[in-house]
């Protein structure tokens, strides 16, 4: 949990001693303090999980925009920066970064991902049918690093080519006992180049009220890349966006993955986790193919 304290001031046209003004001015550099630390300082964050015990980390969050001679700012879309890192009570970790950048007058989408981690994860199997309660924690090390860049061929639609590098590492299970011997297979390295069309039409990339977004990949994992492994793989990402009243949005989404070819347990679609699905426990549910569809309602508490 984080506590934000803001300090507001009040300008009142009244005449001001000497020893008010240098309050008034003292204040503000304390505001402007604040403002700086938020801005340019990673904020710590604390939380606890049976799998891992305590886990301690820092996190940053920036969103900004390129300068623009031709646009307005109002029109430039913005471009972000996350970053993350957290150790846990039992010595495992996780380091997470991805830029995404719109420049050149919103011409050039670039992004760049990366992250390192020594990190257990629950494996309930694979498909539908599989019992919450015969999930076993296996542990493992991952290294990924994908870059792409896009360029807009036309009003909103967005042509490029991505690069993504996956490497699993000592796979093991924590209780010495795991139920699908082929998660051992899935230790090497999986090399692919893709394909990318964007259609951005959302009002704000970062946080929209209106409009909608689409992303279609084809990537294909090959031994000619380097890869261990010989897969391709369909992703289709459609969103919409809609303010019904006042501040309350809607967004939704319509995801689906689509595999061909020898795809390892590790690199198959799930559903579960922060980002799809929310509520479900993560990658609760994996398979070759995935659709999933979800709505929500978002508005402000405060």
């Amino acid at each position: 949990m984080a506590l934000l304290f803001t300090f507001v001031f009040i300008n009142v046209s009244y005449a001001q001693t000497e020893d008010e003004k240098e309050e008034v001015s003292g204040a503000d550099k304390t505001q402007m303090f604040i403002e700086k630390a938020f801005k340019y300082s990673p904020l710590p964050f604390a939380g606890y999980a049976t799998e891992t015990g305590l886990v301690l980390g820092i996190t940053k969050y920036n969103a900004f925009k390129f300068k623009s001679d031709i646009l307005p700012d109002s029109i430039i879309q913005p471009s972000s920066i996350l970053a993350y890192a957290y150790f846990t009570q039992k010595n495992q970790y996780k380091f997470y970064l991805i830029t995404d950048f719109m420049q050149h007058d919103n011409k050039i989408n670039s992004k760049f991902e990366f992250m390192f981690m020594d990190y257990p994860s629950y494996f309930f199997g694979v498909g539908n049918d599989n019992d919450f309660d015969s999930s076993y924690l296996v542990d493992f090390k991952n290294i990924l690093i994908a870059p792409s860049i896009s360029y807009n061929v036309v009003e909103k639609l967005y042509v490029g080519v991505k690069y993504t590098y996956n490497n699993f590492i000592d796979i093991e299970s924590i209780d010495g006992q795991i139920g699908d011997t082929t998660l051992y297979e899935n230790e090497g390295i999986q090399s692919g180049i893709g394909l990318i069309v964007l259609r951005e039409a959302r009002d704000n990339r970062i946080r929209a009220t209106k409009g909608s977004f689409l992303s279609a990949s084809y990537d294909v994992y090959s031994k000619a890349f380097g890869s261990k492994f010989n897969y391709t793989q369909l992703s289709i990402d459609y969103r919409y966006y809609f303010t019904p009243y006042k501040k309350i949005i809607i967004a939704s989404q319509l995801y689906t993955t689509l595999s061909t070819g020898d795809v390892p347990i590790q690199s198959m679609p799930v559903v579960g986790g922060a980002y799809r699905m929310r509520g479900i426990y993560e990658n609760r549910f994996r398979d070759r193919n995935m659709m999933m569809a979800q709505v929500e309602a978002r508005f402000p508490i405060w």
